[in-house]
């Protein structure tokens, strides 16, 4: 009956490491998602309410087991690998490039908005080297190509009633 207790008292020791071990988990993920956060509200300041900026920058939040402020498609900040460094990454072809690493919630802020920066201007350049249709809904039409889009529908309309009459044997040639 001894080795009946022994193994419960290991069991219940075993139990309380597994939690003890789970809550410092626990309060790691939740230091790193409160760091996150507060690089979120120091930067929301600076791009809210900018046009450019709007249009490109996420700054949403993922929980997880690693928590991400993602700023874009492509790159995010983690805290990582103690609970007071912040990491700038960016996601490319299945590869993390670290581009800013910092213990400083400022630094990272910077860092952040030079980088939604950089990105705009390469959008812009990207956006400049294409050609900009200008798309407008209320499209008006030339008189020209209104014949010829209803000559060519009525064309087919009778191609198509005369196959089927050859066809249902009302017409024989």
């Amino acid at each position: 009956m001894a080795t009946h207790d022994q193994f419960t008292e290991a069991l219940r020791k075993a139990r309380f490491a597994e939690a003890a071990q789970l809550d410092a988990l626990h309060n790691v993920r939740d230091a790193r998602g409160l760091r996150l956060t507060a690089l979120r509200d120091s930067l929301l300041p600076h791009l809210k309410g900018h046009p450019l900026a709007e249009g490109f920058a996420e700054l949403t939040m993922q929980q997880g087991d690693m928590p991400r402020l993602w700023i874009d498609l492509i790159s995010s900040v983690v805290v990582e690998p103690d609970t007071q460094t912040y990491r700038l990454v960016q996601d490319v072809d299945g590869n993390r490039v670290l581009l800013h690493e910092t213990r400083n919630l400022e630094d990272m802020s910077q860092a952040v908005l030079r980088y939604v920066a950089h990105r705009v201007i390469a959008r812009e350049k990207a956006a400049a080297g294409q050609p900009v249709r200008a798309s407008d809904p209320r499209k008006e039409y030339r008189l020209g190509e209104l014949v010829y889009v209803w000559f060519t529908g009525a064309a087919l309309g009778v191609l198509a009633m005369l196959t089927l009459a050859i066809l249902l044997g009302l017409l024989t040639f």
